[in-house]
């Protein structure tokens, strides 16, 4: 399990990489636009269908690793005065509802991709394919898949043991 653990927080932390690029590549995009707008008057053509596309980037490569280091912690501050075994249980529910969810999610975006590229869907002055983004978020998402299984499996571990997984 630990070798899982740490090739699975490597991609993960990859992942979280790309999208820490996108951001700085979406910036330099909007302020470039921002300097040729004040400059000349005009705007940098398609930076909106270009700084959505980057977002989508962004948003969805970011969720694993938050995922993976368990960023979520509202309900955490809550959760730690349980005992161990409550902790696991509310674990085990919340990563089979997540899960759960995230797969649904998983299965729709590739139905999309695959809708956006039989039918050549792109953006709408640029002509930019919108179908490679859609796979990004489906790998993305499939990835937080991955991550949520081993949190339901760890946590299945530690109801049976009641201890540390």
């Amino acid at each position: 399990m630990k070798t899982f653990d740490k090739a699975l927080g490597l991609i993960t932390e990859k992942m979280a990489w790309v999208a820490q690029w996108a951001m700085v590549g979406c910036m330099a995009f909007v302020v470039a636009d921002v300097i040729k707008r004040s400059v000349t008057g005009i705007p940098v053509p398609g930076v909106v269908e270009v700084v959505e596309l980057i977002a989508a980037v962004i948003l969805s490569m970011g969720i694993g690793y938050l995922t993976f280091v368990r960023g979520h912690v509202a309900v955490d501050v809550l959760v730690m005065r349980l005992p161990p075994r409550r902790q696991a249980m509310f674990d085990l529910v919340n990563g089979v509802i997540s899960l759960l969810l995230t797969i649904l999610l998983t299965n729709g975006m590739a139905k999309l991709g695959i809708l956006y590229r039989t039918s050549n869907w792109s953006t709408y002055s640029l002509f930019i394919p919108i179908f490679p983004f859609v796979y990004v978020v489906t790998a993305a998402s499939a990835l937080t898949c991955v991550v949520l299984i081993r949190d339901v499996v760890k946590a299945v571990i530690m109801l049976k043991a009641g201890g540390a997984a």
